[in-house]
């Protein structure tokens, strides 16, 4: 849709340096924030607006690649939570910035200063993070390769 951030994004995932997967339905990309590290989006291919405008059958495969990038963080980092990986990770589903259906998937760390908390009531500092453009390459790689490892 003209003038849609999140068509834009999928429109040009090709050269996209943040794109770590590409799915029937979503297009992975590392999170501008990183603020916890390894957070991934997955951005609708088509322009809908609202998760109820699509068919239950598609949702169903929505939440299917959501979860494979959720397994792939979860090998990723190091044993912190019950059965590995980050000790929670949050699953968001949202349109009030981009009206595009897009998720979140955020991994809460043990060193999380507000664990009970979202991650929406930070600093835009804070939810940023302080990785450097080669640390944001390495989770791109790290998660691209456990993605392809359960394919």
């Amino acid at each position: 849709m003209a003038g849609c951030p999140l068509c834009d994004r999928v429109a040009n995932r090709k050269t996209d340096a943040m794109k770590i997967a590409e799915f029937s339905r979503c297009v992975v990309m590392l999170g501008d924030n990183q603020g916890c590290a390894g957070w991934c989006t997955l951005i609708l291919k088509e322009h809908v607006e609202h998760l109820d405008e699509l068919s239950i059958e598609a949702q169903g495969e929505v939440f299917g690649e959501v979860s494979r990038v959720a397994r792939a963080i979860r090998r990723v980092f190091p044993t912190q939570g019950k059965g590995g990986g980050p000790v929670r990770i949050n699953y968001e589903c949202l349109g009030n910035v981009a009206p595009h259906v897009h998720w979140h998937v955020i991994p809460r760390h043990a060193n999380d200063p507000t664990p009970t908390q979202t991650v929406w009531g930070w600093s835009a500092e804070q939810m940023r993070g302080d990785a450097m453009a080669a640390q944001r390459a390495g989770l791109i790689e790290s998660i691209r390769a456990a993605i392809a490892r359960e394919s």
